[in-house]
């Protein structure tokens, strides 16, 4: 594998964008219908998905129709969703091992179309519920009743859709007002806008679900303390989409390795996978030895790629603003590749009334735990826990939102943050998952303590034996 891909794959990209533009604008009587979202995982040194990443520090407006506002949690837990634990603790969640994160869906009418004009369009989640959409849509789920979703049980074999009928395609009418960022940003596109019959208009569909399902590659750490090589070891997960003898591709692949204080990552060539989930696919550099450098140069090479994989310039530039928070912002190791389209076909079936080109890139975000990270629960694990009496004395005010929401410049709480409570802080995103996920592989009192203390009981998974977390090979 190697690195030197950049000019190449740039005039590619312009190439494609060329193409793709002269298709739709010569699409004939044939819409055109792009989508493009992500899928997170969180695996540990072995490769394995840890449940409880159901965490929501990208808030989408409140207009946005939801089927349980707690199946989704803050980053840091609200007396609100405290007080729902205590009373649903055997309902919280903690068999989320994938989110399903903004797809978006765009509609190109040809030239010579009629507008506006009807399509249904349908699109289902194996393994797991789609949760948030807009415009609203018809939605099924096991455990959905009238107005309510008693979340239950959530496996590999659960089925959740969506279904947008007699949507007007073509119409002029604006989406809805709102100031959040990740919903703006998608609408700096060239598509036409839609609209249901109950009047809820857009510029494009939106929909969000989370599952119990594994990334398309399993990513295990292996290290030779003698000869200091660190490595990580890709195999695939494609068992019942790619056939062992017939390989899936994977286009292009970033290991990223995202700190304040800069950020330097690799690229690399296409691989391929198998059926397979014990053939070993790929091995990338852990330590990134002579990696390139900055954000925005990764910022560039995705943007190249995800034109070249179909998308077109402006959907690219928005799909990549949405990420400048969770993705870009918060530190962390992440392995991020474009999902081959047969995966995504066979997790997400998407089905259109009318005849349609359809273009999906989807792209794959693996969380992989640092250093840092082990070092961060290794200090949690030898420290007596505060009593958490601390967070009764916070104030209602801006920093405390800030503080709710996960944010780490969250201003003067007015009081002194225990010093194991800032440890916890340090650990990122889904530093609920990794202590549990610790406390698991390594029981220890001052950890399990930490868990009872704060609230994060709900995301201990249960156990394999009982059939609700994805099998791991």
């Amino acid at each position: 594998m190697n690195a030197a891909w950049n000019r190449p794959l740039l005039a590619v990209a312009i190439v494609a964008a060329t193409l793709a533009w002269s298709a739709h604008a010569s699409a004939g009587n044939k819409l055109v219908v792009h989508e493009w979202g992500t899928f997170t995982c969180l695996q540990d040194d072995d490769g394995r998905e840890l449940a409880g990443v159901n965490i929501d520090d990208e808030p989408v407006p409140k207009f946005v129709h939801n089927l349980n506002p707690f199946l989704l949690n803050q980053p840091l837990l609200t007396s609100e969703h405290w007080m729902y634990r205590q009373k649903a603790a055997p309902r919280s969640h903690p068999q989320v091992t994938m989110r399903l994160e903004t797809p978006v869906i765009y509609f190109y009418p040809p030239k010579d179309q009629i507008t506006p004009f009807l399509v249904n369009v349908d699109v289902r989640f194996r393994g797991g519920w789609l949760t948030e959409f807009y415009p609203d849509a018809k939605a099924d789920a096991p455990g959905l009743g009238k107005n309510t979703f008693d979340f239950g049980n959530l496996t590999p074999q659960t089925v959740g859709s969506l279904a947008w009928s007699d949507l007007k395609v073509g119409t002029d009418a604006a989406g809805p007002e709102t100031n959040e960022h990740v919903w703006l940003a998608p609408r700096k596109v060239d598509a036409a806008g839609v609209t249901t019959p109950a009047g809820e208009s857009e510029k494009y569909l939106f929909y969000r679900g989370v599952g119990n399902l594994r990334a398309p590659l399993r990513v295990v750490r292996a290290r030779d303390r003698h000869k200091d090589v660190e490595k990580y070891t890709l195999y695939g997960n494609f068992e019942g989409v790619a056939a062992r003898e017939k390989p899936l591709k994977i286009d292009r692949l970033w290991l990223a390795d995202i700190r304040k204080d800069g950020t330097k990552y690799r690229s690399y060539d296409p691989i391929e996978a198998t059926g397979d989930p014990f053939a070993k696919v790929a091995e990338l550099d852990a330590k990134l030895t002579g990696a390139q450098q900055g954000l925005g140069n990764l910022k560039k090479e995705m943007h190249a790629a995800l034109v070249a994989a179909g998308l077109y310039e402006k959907e690219a530039t928005a799909m990549l603003s949405t990420w400048d928070r969770a993705y870009f912002q918060s530190p962390g190791m992440r392995l991020f590749f474009i999902v081959p389209r047969e995966w995504t076909d066979h997790v997400l079936p998407l089905s259109l009334s009318t005849p349609a080109k359809i273009e999906r890139v989807m792209m794959a975000r693996i969380e992989l735990i640092t250093e840092e990270q082990h070092a961060l629960l290794a200090e949690i694990a030898k420290t007596p826990p505060s009593d958490g009496s601390w967070l009764q004395k916070i104030k209602p005010g801006p920093a405390a939102d800030k503080f709710y929401e996960g944010r780490e410049n969250f201003g003067d709480l007015g009081i002194a943050i225990p010093a194991d409570y800032q440890t916890y802080l340090k650990l990122g995103r889904f530093r609920n998952a990794l202590v549990v996920a610790e406390e698991r592989r390594r029981p220890n009192t001052y950890l399990t303590r930490f868990i009872e203390t704060y609230g994060l009981h709900p995301f201990r998974a249960p156990s394999q034996r009982e059939g609700n977390v994805a099998a791991q090979p």
